[in-house]
């Protein structure tokens, strides 16, 4: 009778990381490992219709071209490496101030993005810009949405440079950090924080 419990349990004990794993949506249902991780893989979706990536976009740091405060005229530079295969396009990404002693406002009529390869070709990405109030904060998030979004595959092994431009730096020196959300492409993306940007700004005077 022991031995038949202790089968019994071992048994469920098994099967528990089978029933975990989440169930998958695909098209072909006769793929593999080996093709699933290819630059012509099926979209990944679960069943409830969210998107994600396969593998994550890496988040590179930020940069800006002047770092006195107050001062007029400067690009804020994200850049963000971009694995061979994400499984899906990337469709967006938000970007908000999360830290430093004030507001920092930006247009939304003159973003940079591009895709640079390892070369330093460039090459222009078409996108639009929105700043949109969030619940939590009074400093707003920025959406960009690339159209056509940026290729899964990523055979030329480049990446993602966006260029944000501020009204003017802020007025305070001091750590100003910016978190950076990806999502991928679809009706229901799941969306993926990739790190925080961190920019300083001194003020020259002393």
């Amino acid at each position: 009778m022991v031995k038949k419990m202790r089968k019994k349990v071992m048994t469920a004990i098994a099967l528990l990381p089978i029933l975990a794993l989440p169930v998958f949506a695909v098209s072909n249902q006769n793929f593999t490992s080996s093709n699933f991780l290819t630059s012509s893989a099926e979209a990944v979706q679960l069943r409830d219709g969210k998107t994600y990536f396969v593998q994550l976009p890496l988040f590179l740091g930020a940069e800006t071209t002047i770092n006195r405060i107050y001062s007029w005229n400067a690009t804020y530079y994200f850049a963000i490496a971009l694995p061979q295969n994400m499984g899906e396009p990337l469709q967006k990404l938000e970007i908000s101030q999360t830290e430093g002693f004030d507001k920092v406002d930006f247009y939304s009529n003159e973003t940079i993005a591009y895709l640079q390869s390892p070369s330093g070709d460039r090459v222009t990405i078409s996108s639009k810009t929105e700043i949109l109030p969030r619940q939590d904060s009074d400093r707003p998030k920025i959406t960009i949405t690339f159209d056509p979004p940026i290729p899964a595959s990523n055979e030329l092994n480049s990446k993602l440079v966006v260029g944000l431009r501020p009204v003017r730096n802020p007025r305070y020196d001091g750590v100003y950090l910016f978190g950076v959300t990806a999502f991928p492409q679809g009706d229901r993306p799941n969306s993926q924080f990739l790190g925080y940007g961190r920019l300083s700004f001194y003020d020259l005077r002393y």
